[in-house]
């Protein structure tokens, strides 16, 4: 069971990492003319630098309900995985525009809710590497064993005693 949970954990967090990494080079590349630049120092610091609590975050919720729900049915662990994903990266990009608004960077040149809406769009391409990988890791890598067949629980009556010759019948 403890393999089962560590490896459930870490193919969902590496593989959303890396589509989350595909898809946001993918985007940056359509304003960047060096693919080594964006694909290893300007997607990194995006994807970890605005990101990196909401991954910190997500791991140990992750750990968490793999453990919780490691007897229930795949859709309880999908369910509980996307929903901490979410929180997540709400608690990630709320708190990214506090900080933003709290030094000054939603003032009048905007500058500073730049960096928020850059977060914001990294949130939702995270968001959406996360389902993807979480469908299919719960759902084709690591399909849940079917469940036994019902066992009866009735246990049969013993046979009965023979009758007592020297007991008179009634």
């Amino acid at each position: 069971m403890v393999k089962r949970i560590v490896l459930e954990v870490v193919l969902i967090l590496v593989l959303t990492i890396l589509l989350a990494w595909t898809v946001l080079a993918g985007l940056a590349l359509g304003d960047s003319a060096d693919l080594v630049g964006t694909v290893v120092d300007q997607t990194p610091r995006v994807l970890f630098g605005l990101l990196g609590i909401a991954l910190g975050l997500w791991t140990l919720l992750l750990i968490i309900g793999a453990i919780v729900h490691r007897r229930r049915a795949a859709g309880w662990r999908i369910a509980t995985h996307l929903v901490s994903l979410l929180v997540a990266v709400g608690l990630n990009v709320g708190g990214l525009a506090l900080l933003t608004a709290a030094t000054g960077g939603g003032g009048s040149d905007g500058w500073g809710m730049l960096v928020v809406a850059i977060g914001v769009a990294s949130g939702a391409v995270l968001l959406g590497a996360g389902l993807v990988v979480v469908l299919v890791v719960e759902l084709l890598i690591l399909p849940a064993a079917a469940p036994l067949p019902a066992v009866s629980a009735a246990v049969p009556a013993p046979p009965a005693a023979p009758a007592d010759p020297a007991t008179p019948a009634e």
